[in-house]
Order: structure tokens, then C-alpha cells, then sequence
């Protein structure tokens, strides 16, 4: 029986300074993310969740929070495959990087990551989602490439670095997921060998 993975970016992010904060620390919602994160808690409210996850950073498990208040009885489970992605690139200006096409992977060696390694981590999770949900829905709440990736996958391609800029060209109806945006995936069969059915939808 298919699995229904609803996966979520976190809500908008307090961040004055303009920075990417990747995996830095102390990156919260703003007021405008908080509100965010309770409008998908409403487009969720009617869906059957079974299990709510979430990446260990703060944002994504404040969205997972205000997600579960919806579904009472699923606290948010903590999945490392979920974190936001590894690169050099923490702390620089976000004009600097939108300059570059948001391209904060090519060159990177470990411990840094590629899309591919993202790609690999994320498909692992949507394996134990299809194994422990078969005929159940679940959400997760991630970050943007975490959601890009997958989504590049679904409709057949390998993930490059440079792709980040020209999305549409890949059926997704939007340059990039919004804040609180959320990606639908039917998993009909092994991840690895079935591509998912997949479709976007923003909830404000």
C-alpha cells in the first residue's frame, strides 16, 4: 500500500542579519514564520496523520510543534536525515549567494555535502516512511534543498548544483519552496526503484 509523505519546509526565519544560518545555532521563527507554520497546521488539520517527524534544528521543530497541535496525539520525532544541508557557506551574505544561483555545493569535499549525498539521505528516510506507513499518512518538517531534491527526483532527474535557479523547467511551479510550503509525495513502492508521485501546494 502507497505511503503519503506530507513534507514540509519550516516557517519564514528570524534572521536581521541576512545571513545563510544553515546549521548555525540560535535561528528561530519570526513572528511572520510562526503564522506560517499555523496556516499548514490548518491545511494538515483534516489529513490522517499517523507520525509528525522533524529536522533537530530549531525552526523545523518549531513548525513541528505548532503542526502537532493539530494531531494531539503524535509528538515530533527527531530525525537526523531531516537537518538542514552541510556547506562552507554558513554566515555569508544571502545577496552574495542569490548572486551565485544559491549554488553552495560545487567544490565541496567532506565533511561537506553534494546533492547527491543529500539526495541519498533524504531517500533514506522516505524508505523508513514507506515502511512504517504503508497505507498512512505522515508529515515532515525539513528545509529547502531537503524538499528540492526529492522533488528533482521525482520527476526523473539527478540533482545538480546548479538547477537551484531555474526549478520551473523541472515542473515546479514556483523559483523555489516558500516557507511553510509543502511537498506531497506518494510513495507507491521502494523509494529507490518506484519515483514518487509528487505535488506542491502553499497553505497561505
Amino acid at each position: 500500500m502507497a505511503a503519503t509523505l506530507h513534507l514540509m519546509r519550516h516557517g519564514q526565519v528570524h534572521n536581521p542579519g541576512n545571513i545563510l544560518y544553515g546549521r548555525l545555532p540560535g535561528f528561530r521563527l519570526s513572528e511572520l514564520g510562526i503564522q506560517q507554520a499555523h496556516a499548514a497546521a490548518a491545511w494538515l488539520a483534516d489529513k490522517p496523520i499517523k507520525a509528525i517527524y522533524s529536522s533537530p534544528m530549531e525552526r523545523a521543530r518549531q513548525t513541528a510543534a505548532i503542526v502537532a497541535q493539530r494531531h494531539a496525539a503524535h509528538s515530533p520525532i527527531i530525525d537526523e536525515r531531516l537537518i538542514e544541508v552541510s556547506t562552507p557557506y554558513e554566515g555569508r551574505p544571502t545577496a552574495e549567494l542569490a548572486a551565485s544561483g544559491w549554488d553552495l555545493y560545487s567544490g565541496n569535499e567532506p565533511p561537506f555535502e553534494s546533492p547527491g549525498m543529500v539526495l541519498e539521505r533524504v531517500l533514506d528516510f522516505f524508505e523508513r516512511v514507506a515502511c512504517a506507513h504503508a497505507g498512512e499518512s505522515a508529515v515532515a518538517i525539513a528545509h529547502g534543498d531537503i524538499l528540492v531534491f526529492p522533488w528533482l527526483y521525482a520527476q526523473g532527474v539527478e540533482p545538480e548544483a546548479l538547477m537551484k535557479d531555474r526549478l520551473i523547467d523541472y515542473a515546479l511551479p514556483v523559483d523555489y519552496p516558500a516557507t511553510a510550503s509543502i511537498m506531497t509525495f506518494e510513495l507507491t513502492g521502494p523509494p529507490r526503484e518506484t519515483l514518487p508521485n509528487v505535488r506542491y501546494d502553499c497553505p497561505y
